[in-house]
C-alpha cells in the first residue's frame, strides 16, 4: 500500500511479476536481433518469436525492436539495462 504523500517503490509501481515491453533501437545488422536476444535471455529465460516486435527506419538504416517479457524484479530490468546499454550494436532502449 502507498502510504500518502510518499513516493511509491519501483515494486509498488510494477506488481511483479508483470509484463514489461523493452525497446531496443540500432543499426540494421543481423547480429543485433542474436545479440539483443541473447542478452535479454540471460535475465529473463527464453524469448519466443511472438514475443518481439520490430520496425525498419525510413531509410532502412535503423531497426527498432520491442521485447515484451514477464519481469520478475527491479534488479532483473536493472541488470537488461545496463548490459544492453553497454552493447556496442545497441544505440538506445527505453
Amino acid at each position: 500500500m502507498i502510504k500518502p504523500n510518499a513516493k511509491p517503490t519501483p515494486e509498488e509501481i510494477f506488481n511483479f511479476p508483470c509484463d514489461y515491453p523493452i525497446k531496443i533501437m540500432g543499426k540494421d545488422r543481423k547480429d543485433l536481433h542474436t545479440e539483443m536476444c541473447c542478452i535479454i535471455e540471460r535475465h529473463a529465460g527464453e524469448i519466443h518469436p511472438s514475443q518481439i516486435t520490430s520496425r525498419k527506419s525510413s531509410k532502412g538504416s535503423y531497426i527498432s525492436y520491442t521485447v515484451r517479457i514477464t519481469a520478475t524484479s527491479v534488479v532483473q530490468l536493472n541488470s537488461i539495462n545496463k548490459e544492453l546499454q553497454d552493447h556496442p550494436l545497441i544505440a538506445y532502449i527505453l
